[in-house]
């Protein structure tokens, strides 16, 4: 299952929640997470990975391995983009990129994409238009609560079912009562408070999901619903395929050989 994060705006907080998600979800499944933001990405210090070698870009421009590229926090595998100036000089090859999207999907359960802002360059979200398969299955939007926000919000939902990419709900994350987001969003999942104790998880390199505080307890709460509702089904769909695509290989190998 790709699940993938994302909202026009950049700013709202998609790699705090992918992240801590992925985090959570890595205790109930194999699972993933990967920095898409190829330019300006943060996951690297969320995970205190900055100095990590080999990254997403190192990967892109073929200095790389894929099990190079792959790091660890505890259980969770964690796929970084570069955090520094270098960044900008990575050379982008589509087709590699979508090579390993499809191979992380064979390999884990669950692929946790943190994908960039705005519309740029090597964007997931137009990398599989002309694919059988969309690269992301499903999207969570991750909303601002600011006027902007909603605004962008809704601007970033319209793309996505432009697209046909299937919107789980959407997070409103930084709640301050500031707007009546009620009267506009449609399928809001999880609506996460302003927390000052999420700004100290990138200066100790350890997700807030681990802390307690209300916004931990409610992130908790929404991965637990995500576990339950949509991934244990989808997985349970993987699994049988998986296991019907093994049985006919092993049949068509049994048919060779008595031949």
């Amino acid at each position: 299952m790709r699940l993938g994060f994302y909202n026009l705006q950049g700013g709202t907080g998609k790699t705090t929640i992918a992240g801590n998600i992925a985090y959570y979800l890595s205790d109930k499944a194999k699972t993933i997470y990967v920095d898409c933001d190829i330019y300006a990405g943060s996951g690297a210090i969320l995970f205190g990975l900055e100095n990590a070698q080999h990254t997403l870009n190192s990967y892109l421009s073929g200095n790389s391995g894929l099990n190079d590229s792959i790091n660890h926090y505890r259980d969770l595998a964690v796929i970084v983009s570069d955090s520094t100036p270098n960044a900008f000089n990575t050379d982008i090859d589509q087709k590699r990129l979508l090579e390993l999207i499809e191979t992380l999907n064979e390999n884990y359960d669950i692929v946790i994409l943190d994908l960039p802002p705005n519309i740029t360059e090597g964007n997931l979200l137009f990398s599989s238009l002309n694919l059988e398969e969309k690269v992301v299955s499903k999207m969570i939007v991750v909303a601002e609560d600011s006027i902007p926000g909603i605004a962008n919000t809704l601007k970033t939902i319209e793309l996505l079912y432009a697209l046909d990419i299937d919107v789980v709900g959407v997070i409103v994350n930084k709640y301050r009562d500031i707007t009546n987001f009620e009267e506009v969003l449609e399928d809001v999942m999880a609506v996460l408070p302003y927390d000052e104790k999420v700004e100290l998880q990138w200066v100790e390199a350890v997700p807030i999901i681990e802390k307690k505080s209300k916004f931990s307890r409610e992130l908790s709460y929404l991965a637990e619903d995500l576990a339950e509702v949509y991934i244990q089904k989808d997985l349970a769909a993987l699994r049988a395929l998986k296991l019907a695509k093994e049985l006919k290989e092993i049949g068509l190998k049994k048919v060779d050989e008595e031949e």
